[in-house]
């Protein structure tokens, strides 16, 4: 049986093409610890994280590569910036949309938090901008694109909002990155937090933040120690982008995604044709089928890859099982890790079931896909 895979949203596949051979050629041939081991390999290895870095830096126009943190995934980044940047006594505004990985260490520090409204097909409602803020509020956080609604939110009115009250803007970009437009000069952001094994085909494991260079040089680091510079002292050195980075990097993690965002400047275009005109098939099937719901964006409106419906007469759990025990399918059920977003649409607390075709996802891949559906919902 062919796998059939439809869960990009939780993790891309197949990744970029070369990337697995790539990464053997790092761990075979050219493991090296840079900045400590004098080798031609170091220098090597130097270059390539020196020119993810700069992909990253153009991928969301901030022209300051050295403002870049690595970490294990978004996450991390997203945990980092907010345990970094905010007090227990700040406030902050959030959507209505946002992950637990916003959501938790908010509640985790007993930071107080006032949400957007969104519509109910989960885009944000901004009008209620004005009569959230607090005299402590200190940031607006915002998730780029809903990873249960497919919703891709408007940013430029909170940056504004966020400009003219002084504020940080902090954006999480898990479901948006590489084909939702993230300007970090235009939109003034303080941070976007980004995952490398989603949307950049990537290997997991590897993820990290571009913070605006002031706040760079301030945020706490999430650890302290060796940076291969400045040894002769003991107190973190204000390099950057040491600084944020102590300790080994995560060179195959590094390796894997300057080879996987080389692979998308190059395709960027073709990449997202195949992923919308796939989302577009899939949707269009899914109105067809008596007994499915669809929650979130329309199939006309401002979205992504991602599809969550709602199947009547049956559990949407067993549904899941029975796509891939008869046909190889692999999807997501449940609550996705967003309670708020579910809330939003009205899926909560049963969730749904989503699906996300990807870049490479086939046409022959989607109708299977229909077609076995209808069945199951035909004897549901």
């Amino acid at each position: 049986m062919n796998r059939i895979y439809l869960d990009n949203a939780a993790t891309s596949f197949p990744k970029a093409p070369g990337l697995g051979k790539a990464l053997a050629e790092y761990i075979e041939n050219g493991v090296v610890n840079p900045n400590r081991t004098e080798s031609a390999l170091s220098y090597r290895a130097f270059d390539v994280s020196y020119a993810l870095r700069e992909h990253i830096s153009s991928l969301y126009n901030y022209p300051h590569p050295e403002c870049i943190a690595f970490t294990r995934n978004i996450t991390e980044a997203l945990n980092w910036l907010i345990k970094g940047l905010l007090e227990r006594q700040d406030h902050v505004i959030v959507s209505s949309n946002e992950h637990n990985a916003v959501m938790r260490p908010l509640r985790q520090m007993g930071i107080d938090y006032s949400i957007i409204p969104s519509s109910s097909h989960g885009f944000n409602d901004y009008s209620s901008l004005p009569s959230l803020i607090k005299p402590n509020t200190r940031a607006i956080i915002i998730n780029a694109a809903g990873n249960v609604s497919g919703a891709i939110q408007d940013l430029e009115t909170p940056a504004e909002y966020a400009k003219n009250h002084n504020l940080l803007f902090i954006i999480d970009s898990a479901q948006a990155s590489p084909f939702v437009e993230i300007d970090m000069e235009k939109l003034n952001a303080s941070a976007v937090a980004f995952t490398g094994h989603k949307g950049l085909l990537g290997p997991q494991g590897i993820g990290g933040a571009i913070i605006r260079k002031e706040l760079a040089l301030s945020i706490a680091p999430l650890i302290s120690g060796g940076t291969g510079s400045r040894s002769d002292s003991e107190d973190v050195p204000d390099l950057l982008p040491d600084r944020l980075n102590p300790g080994t990097d995560n060179m195959p993690g590094i390796i894997g995604l300057e080879h996987s965002l080389s692979y998308i400047s190059k395709n960027l275009s073709s990449l997202y044709d195949n992923e919308r005109e796939m989302t577009k098939m899939l949707i269009e099937g899914l109105y067809k089928i008596n007994g499915i719901i669809l929650f979130g964006a329309g199939l006309e409106e401002n979205r992504t890859n991602v599809v969550s419906i709602e199947t009547e007469g049956i559990d949407e759990a067993e549904v899941s099982a029975l796509l891939l025990e008869r046909g190889g399918i692999e999807t997501r059920v449940g609550l996705h890790c967003s309670p708020s977003s579910h809330k939003t649409l009205g899926t909560f607390p049963r969730g749904t079931l989503r699906f996300s075709p990807g870049p490479f996802t086939t046409k022959d891949e989607i109708n299977y896909t229909l077609t076995l559906l209808k069945e199951i919902m035909k004897n549901a």
